[in-house]
């Protein structure tokens, strides 16, 4: 029994007449009777009463009508949504991300997505510089937007944006954007920073701004979640370097300072991933950072 045949069956058995199914499934009206002869014979049931004037269902035949039908449906939908995946309109994603991209890039990508492929599963998995490489590579999150690029032959990263960073202060902080000449002026002052570790991009971009000014921070706390780091600021208990895109959502009494040095963005995934919505996340993230 092949699945034309339940088609050409289901063609007569809508109509009840061989010559106007015929045409309507584009097939030789002989060819046509054939092809329902062969299925009775496969399945051993009579499924058409017939002479030279009507063809009626037998009581079989019906309640094959109904069964094939709701069957061919469920198939027509099975192959749509088939479809759907493989051309990236429907599926699931993990984004992981750093806190600051929630104050930049991220939600408009996502309205960018609501619109576009409204029937993908987005994810949101906020997680640490330090984590985040790894969760690619352990199948943990699908993609990543990181200020850490990666020299693992198994990932891919493209740059989004570039972003100042700023010195963040409580507003009660003697700096202010009109006295502030040098982070020189910090150097006696107590950082909130991330942990730092050997071989990260990241942390070694952090360090080399206070080389350049001649001093190693002073820690009094180490966080790495900005939400953390800026409630601390705010409870006045030190200082802190972030990416200035962090301002969008900082409480009201913390200031941010421009520094002229600069962060970089970017989009991470693996290379071998040939999920086609992960193409299509890639794309809308490129998208919104261009225009960033």
């Amino acid at each position: 029994m092949e699945f034309r045949q339940i088609k050409y069956f289901l063609g007569v058995a809508e109509d009840l007449h061989f010559s106007r199914a015929s045409e309507r499934l584009y097939i030789a009206q002989s060819a046509l009777s054939r092809q329902i002869q062969q299925l009775e014979a496969e399945i051993n049931i009579k499924l058409f009463d017939r002479d030279k004037r009507n063809v009626k269902l037998t009581p079989a035949g019906e309640f094959l009508k109904n069964e094939w039908k709701r069957m061919t449906n469920e198939a027509d939908d099975i192959l749509r949504h088939a479809r759907q995946i493989n051309s990236g309109e429907v599926g699931r994603i993990r984004l992981g991300h750093p806190g600051s991209a929630i104050y930049s890039i991220v939600p408009k990508a996502l309205g960018v997505m609501q619109e576009q492929i409204p029937d993908v599963k987005i994810e949101l998995i906020e997680i640490t510089e330090l984590e985040l490489l790894d969760g690619l590579l352990n199948y943990q999150i699908d993609v990543g937007l990181t200020r850490e690029i990666s020299s693992n032959p198994m990932l891919e990263s493209r740059s989004l944006f570039a972003e100042n960073y700023a010195l963040v202060v409580n507003q009660s902080h003697r700096l202010v954007i009109d006295n502030f000449k040098s982070l020189k002026q910090t150097r006696d002052e107590k950082f909130i920073l991330p942990t730092f570790r050997e071989n990260s991009a990241y942390s070694e971009h952090i360090l080399g701004i206070f080389r350049q000014h001649g001093f190693k921070p002073k820690k009094a706390f180490e966080s790495n979640f900005g939400a953390t780091i800026l409630k601390l600021i705010e409870q006045n208990l030190g200082i802190s370097i972030m990416p200035i895109s962090y301002a969008k959502g900082a409480p009201a009494n913390v200031r941010f300072i421009p520094l002229p040095d600069i962060s970089e963005l970017f989009i991470t995934w693996r290379k071998t991933d040939q999920n086609p919505v992960l193409r299509k996340t890639i794309k809308i993230f490129e998208d919104e950072g261009r225009r960033f």
